[in-house]
């Protein structure tokens, strides 16, 4: 199993126990449709989202990395 999978297995029951007790707190009563949907955005965001911007972070600093060592050179 990659590193993606396994931060999605932790994030995603996160954001289902925080959704929970917020709802608990604010209605009294656990509001599931919140629970589900923080559930389906943590998944999303710990799978697709979080890793395509670390990618772009990455080959960002890959790009000024090479300029910056072009530099030194000249």
């Amino acid at each position: 199993m990659n590193n993606r999978w396994k931060n999605a297995l932790l994030v995603i029951p996160i954001y289902g126990v925080v959704a929970f007790i917020m709802g608990y707190i604010i209605e009294g009563k656990p509001v599931w449709n919140l629970v589900i949907s923080s559930v389906i955005a943590g998944f999303l965001l710990s799978v697709f989202i979080w890793p395509r911007m670390e990618k772009k972070r990455l080959e960002k600093e890959k790009k000024t990395q090479t300029s910056l060592e072009d530099n030194r050179n000249d």
